[in-house]
Protein backbone atom coordinates (compact mmCIF):
# COMPACT_ATOMS: atom_id res chain seq x y z
CA UNK A 1 0.00 0.00 0.00
CA UNK A 2 2.86 2.39 0.76
CA UNK A 3 4.25 1.80 -2.72
CA UNK A 4 0.96 2.82 -4.32
CA UNK A 5 0.74 5.97 -2.19
CA UNK A 6 4.37 6.81 -3.01
CA UNK A 7 3.72 6.30 -6.73
CA UNK A 8 0.58 8.38 -6.50
CA UNK A 9 2.46 11.22 -4.78
CA UNK A 10 5.27 10.87 -7.33
CA UNK A 11 2.82 11.36 -10.19
CA UNK A 12 1.23 14.33 -8.42
CA UNK A 13 4.70 15.87 -7.84
CA UNK A 14 5.59 15.46 -11.52
CA UNK A 15 2.31 17.13 -12.51
CA UNK A 16 2.90 20.01 -10.08
CA UNK A 17 6.45 20.51 -11.41
CA UNK A 18 5.15 20.54 -15.00
CA UNK A 19 2.52 23.15 -14.13
CA UNK A 20 5.15 25.27 -12.36
CA UNK A 21 7.39 25.11 -15.44
CA UNK A 22 4.51 26.19 -17.67
CA UNK A 23 3.65 29.09 -15.36
CA UNK A 24 7.29 30.18 -15.23
CA UNK A 25 7.55 29.96 -19.03
CA UNK A 26 4.42 32.09 -19.50
CA UNK A 27 5.71 34.64 -16.95
CA UNK A 28 9.08 34.88 -18.74
CA UNK A 29 7.33 35.23 -22.10
CA UNK A 30 5.06 38.04 -20.86
CA UNK A 31 7.96 39.77 -19.12
CA UNK A 32 10.01 39.58 -22.34
CA UNK A 33 7.18 41.15 -24.34
CA UNK A 34 6.88 43.93 -21.76
CA UNK A 35 10.61 44.64 -21.94
CA UNK A 36 10.57 44.68 -25.75
CA UNK A 37 7.55 47.01 -25.80
CA UNK A 38 9.21 49.32 -23.26
CA UNK A 39 12.43 49.44 -25.30
CA UNK A 40 10.57 50.04 -28.56
CA UNK A 41 8.49 52.83 -27.02
CA UNK A 42 11.43 54.56 -25.33
CA UNK A 43 13.90 54.25 -28.20
CA UNK A 44 11.36 55.71 -30.64
CA UNK A 45 10.34 58.49 -28.27
CA UNK A 46 13.94 59.03 -27.22
CA UNK A 47 14.95 59.88 -30.78
CA UNK A 48 11.88 62.06 -31.27
CA UNK A 49 12.49 63.97 -28.02
CA UNK A 50 16.18 64.39 -28.82
CA UNK A 51 15.38 65.69 -32.32
CA UNK A 52 12.78 68.12 -30.90
CA UNK A 53 15.40 69.42 -28.47
CA UNK A 54 17.88 69.98 -31.31
CA UNK A 55 15.06 71.44 -33.43
CA UNK A 56 14.36 73.95 -30.66
CA UNK A 57 17.90 75.25 -31.13
CA UNK A 58 17.24 75.77 -34.84
CA UNK A 59 13.94 77.48 -34.03
CA UNK A 60 15.83 79.87 -31.74
CA UNK A 61 18.31 80.60 -34.58
CA UNK A 62 15.41 81.33 -36.95
CA UNK A 63 13.67 83.57 -34.40
CA UNK A 64 16.92 85.46 -33.71
CA UNK A 65 17.45 85.93 -37.45
CA UNK A 66 13.90 87.25 -37.81
CA UNK A 67 14.37 89.68 -34.89
CA UNK A 68 17.51 91.08 -36.52
CA UNK A 69 16.40 91.07 -40.18
CA UNK A 70 12.63 91.52 -39.90
CA UNK A 71 11.87 88.37 -41.90
CA UNK A 72 12.44 84.64 -41.80
CA UNK A 73 15.59 83.31 -43.44
CA UNK A 74 15.30 82.03 -46.99
CA UNK A 75 17.21 78.85 -46.14
CA UNK A 76 19.51 77.28 -43.59
CA UNK A 77 22.40 79.03 -45.36
CA UNK A 78 21.17 82.35 -43.94
CA UNK A 79 21.55 80.83 -40.46
CA UNK A 80 25.13 79.78 -41.15
CA UNK A 81 24.20 76.09 -41.33
CA UNK A 82 25.82 74.02 -44.04
CA UNK A 83 23.27 72.80 -46.58
CA UNK A 84 22.98 69.18 -47.68
CA UNK A 85 21.19 68.08 -50.80
CA UNK A 86 19.02 65.41 -49.23
CA UNK A 87 16.14 63.60 -50.90
CA UNK A 88 15.79 66.28 -53.56
CA UNK A 89 15.41 69.15 -51.09
CA UNK A 90 17.77 71.42 -49.27
CA UNK A 91 18.26 70.43 -45.69
CA UNK A 92 20.98 70.46 -43.10
CA UNK A 93 22.50 68.05 -40.68
CA UNK A 94 22.61 69.74 -37.30
CA UNK A 95 24.06 67.84 -34.34
CA UNK A 96 23.46 64.50 -36.02
CA UNK A 97 19.83 65.10 -37.07
CA UNK A 98 18.76 65.91 -40.64
CA UNK A 99 16.37 68.86 -40.74
CA UNK A 100 14.50 70.54 -43.58
CA UNK A 101 13.16 74.10 -43.66
CA UNK A 102 10.33 75.61 -45.66
CA UNK A 103 9.84 79.36 -45.51
CA UNK A 104 6.12 79.99 -45.89
CA UNK A 105 6.22 83.79 -45.59
CA UNK A 106 8.14 86.54 -43.80
CA UNK A 107 6.35 85.46 -40.63
CA UNK A 108 5.73 81.72 -40.99
CA UNK A 109 7.90 78.67 -41.60
CA UNK A 110 8.03 74.94 -41.07
CA UNK A 111 10.98 72.79 -40.05
CA UNK A 112 10.82 69.03 -40.00
CA UNK A 113 12.84 65.86 -39.53
CA UNK A 114 12.28 62.22 -40.45
CA UNK A 115 10.92 59.77 -37.91
CA UNK A 116 10.98 56.81 -40.28
CA UNK A 117 10.58 56.13 -43.98
CA UNK A 118 7.70 58.28 -45.19
CA UNK A 119 7.00 59.77 -41.75
CA UNK A 120 8.20 63.14 -40.47
CA UNK A 121 7.55 65.41 -37.53
CA UNK A 122 6.85 69.07 -38.38
CA UNK A 123 7.20 72.25 -36.36
CA UNK A 124 4.80 74.93 -37.52
CA UNK A 125 5.83 78.46 -36.50
CA UNK A 126 2.22 79.66 -36.73
CA UNK A 127 0.93 77.15 -34.14
CA UNK A 128 4.30 76.86 -32.38
CA UNK A 129 3.72 73.11 -32.06
CA UNK A 130 5.24 69.90 -33.37
CA UNK A 131 2.76 68.00 -35.50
Amino acid sequence: MDARIGALFGIKMIQIKAVKKIIIFIFILLFSFLILFFLYWNIGNGYENHAKKIGKQIIEKIDNYKNINGKNPDSFIDLGLAPNDMWGGIGTEYKGINFWYDRISDNDYVIYFDLSVGEALYYNSYTKEWE
